[in-house]
């Protein structure tokens, strides 16, 4: 196993995501442990915790009683007012990322579906007459179009990226690249720069090129005077991802052959056009593979 794959693990729900009621992804990281120090009854721990491990960027909206007596539950909620589900062991210990008891169920999954709304599912050929109109930038020559829905902030995107680039060079698959802005503060400024950029590919490639991974943070410096056209545009683009059902990046629109995905078209005659919220870098090669023409306003078109 890769250490990318250990990091990953099985294909997840990537970064933040908001529905009518605005929720972050349960789903963050592989699991992983943060120490605290607080000793107290568990709402002031989880706080505690919260606010140390986010920097104060985040906040405890409740306390649920976890499967186990040490293990309590956190409904948490970020500066842009996005939920998702912590897990605090004995008032001390954070963890970020999905909690898997004996049996293998995922109990992150499940406290998601019983404490937060549950996005609503758009079919994919709804999004795909907007996505083409949608400002943003195209890079490849040759092979089967999809298109990627991508925060400058986000690392899973930035993973992706790096991951597309040798595909995209080789004529597998060109890429419509949709910048939206919601993870951090600076999203919306930093994706509505490189969409006011000469050349936003390029601009986009040196966010990248910048991108900071310990703190998550694209690198892109936002322009002192950014056009009221282009932020604008930014908030637009985001509203459409909202409008797929389920604000999370990277989000993936793509014509693939016939398969038994639940979020494909009915129509089993011919590509079926998938929208996915999230991709494990280790399964790119197959979904590359499973390409069958290209994402246009009409559906899916050789």
């Amino acid at each position: 196993m890769t250490d990318e794959d250990r990091h990953h693990g099985t294909k997840r729900r990537i970064a933040f995501r908001k529905t009518a009621g605005l929720r972050l992804a349960a789903l963050l990281f592989s699991p992983l442990v943060l120490a605290g120090c607080a000793t107290s009854p568990n709402l002031e721990s989880a706080e505690h915790l919260v606010q140390s491990n986010f920097h104060g960027q985040a906040h405890v909206v409740k306390v649920f009683p976890g499967p186990t007596q040490k293990l309590t539950g956190i409904v948490a909620e970020n500066s842009q007012h996005q939920q998702g589900i912590l897990w605090m062991l004995s008032n001390r210990y954070l963890l970020l990322g999905p909690v898997v008891n004996d049996k293998g169920h995922d109990i992150t999954q499940m406290a998601t579906k019983k404490y937060l709304g549950q996005p609503r599912k758009v079919p994919a050929e709804h999004i795909a007459p907007a996505a083409m109109k949608a400002p943003g930038f195209t890079i490849g020559h040759t092979g089967p179009l999809i298109v990627v829905f991508m925060d400058p902030n986000c690392i899973y995107c930035h993973l992706l990226w790096k991951a597309l680039q040798k595909p995209v060079a080789d004529g597998q698959l060109r890429v419509k690249l949709i910048p939206v802005g919601f993870l951090k503060d600076s999203s919306v400024a930093k994706a509505a720069t490189i969409l006011a950029a000469k050349d936003p590919a390029v601009a986009w490639a040196n966010n990248e090129k910048g991108f900071n991974e310990n703190t998550e943070e694209g690198g892109t410096q936002p322009l002192a005077q950014i056009p009221p056209l282009d932020i604008a545009a930014i908030h637009t683009n985001t509203a459409l991802l909202q409008a797929s059902g389920e604000e999370a990046t990277p989000a993936l629109l793509f014509c693939r052959k016939n398969s038994s995905d639940t979020n494909a078209t009915k129509d089993k005659a011919g590509p079926q056009m998938t929208l996915e919220h999230g991709i494990a870098m280790h399964a790119l090669p197959a979904l590359i593979s499973s390409l069958d023409g290209n994402v246009s306003a009409d559906g899916c078109t050789p």
